[in-house]
């Protein structure tokens, strides 16, 4: 199998020659400009020969248009600061406007898309590009006071959601027309310890449906990804998604309980404070773990989330060579 084929079964739920491998990481620096994020992913990927790539830009990307002020990282370790929130009062959320996701930064995500398909072969790693969900970008926009505004002005919320989820839609399927083979979909509210269940399905899946419109028509992979601790694991199942991501070392559920949870694909199995802090044996050893527990069904091994930009090499190195054979 050539990685797309392999990822592609992956996604699909079907027997695979060797478990898929992606991890990816931000380049605060180089992230700046769309051949500087896209030159660092290339080299990336090429380094440790990975089946599927992730395009990982500035977690503030998705509000820059939006007025948002951000003050850049020095250099790759240290991420960038937003100044202040663009969303302060209730009636700010009605005055979003929506925007033209071809323009501006949005516009040079697109330009980096396009460089990185440029340079890759028709059976080389297939692209993802990570799209925020509406309830992130809003929370990115408001901060913490989008709490007190989703209990007491939700009328307001609401408003701005749609106006959000409708970019993100556009945007999306831009990012296709673009040269991304699939979606990387990020919410980092769908838990527990952020919202209820019952605003979790008001505000987050509610939206990110919407924003999912048009993607979901086309044939290209979606990967759902669940931030952070007690997530509302199940609320995947409502999804049109081919995979589903989420920290199974630092919350639950389990390798093991997550294939019994919902047939997708799991594209997990790597805890980032082991690849940052463990030697390369215990990174080796976690990762074929990963392997037992799944059978090597259904699995994309995958970190959690984005790894720490100082994971020492020899790490990632151990990682890459692990025997991913299902055979």
């Amino acid at each position: 199998m050539n990685k797309r084929e392999r990822v592609y079964a992956a996604l699909e739920g079907q027997s695979v020659d060797r478990v898929p491998l992606s991890l990816w990481r931000h380049f605060h620096k180089q992230d700046t400009t769309p051949t500087g994020l896209a030159s660092a992913t290339l080299a990336f990927y090429h380094a440790y020969d990975f089946d599927l790539i992730k395009l990982t830009p500035s977690g503030f990307y998705a509000i820059a248009d939006w007025g948002a002020q951000i003050s850049p990282g020095k250099d790759d370790d240290h991420p960038p600061r937003l100044k202040k929130p663009v969303v302060k009062d209730p009636e700010d959320w009605r005055d979003l406007a929506g925007l033209n996701p071809s323009e501006g930064n949005y516009g040079d995500v697109l330009e980096a898309i396009g460089l990185i398909k440029n340079q890759l072969e028709e059976d080389d790693a297939p692209l993802l590009m990570t799209i925020f969900s509406p309830m992130t970008t809003a929370y990115k926009l408001a901060g913490d006071r989008l709490f007190d505004h989703l209990e007491n002005h939700a009328t307001d919320v609401h408003i701005g959601l749609a106006t959000i989820a409708e970019t993100t839609s556009r945007f999306a399927d831009l990012t296709l027309e673009a040269g991304a083979d699939g979606i990387f979909f990020a919410s980092q509210l769908s838990r527990a310890d952020m919202l209820s269940l019952e605003m979790c399905q008001t505000f987050v899946v509610r939206y990110d449906l919407i924003a999912l419109e048009r993607v979901q028509t086309q044939p290209a992979p979606l990967v759902v990804h669940l931030h952070g601790e007690k997530p509302y694991f199940e609320t995947v199942n409502q999804y049109p998604a081919h995979a589903v991501s989420w920290h199974n070392h630092e919350t639950g559920p389990s390798l093991k309980e997550a294939l019994s949870l919902t047939d997708k694909t799991l594209m997990a199995g790597l805890d980032r404070t082991t690849l940052e802090q463990s030697t390369p044996n215990e990174v080796a050893s976690q990762a074929r773990e990963a392997l037992a527990d799944t059978g090597g069904q259904r699995l994309i091994l995958a970190p959690a989330c984005v790894i720490p930009p100082n994971t020492p090499l020899e790490n990632l190195q151990a990682i890459a060579e692990v025997d991913r054979s299902t055979k």
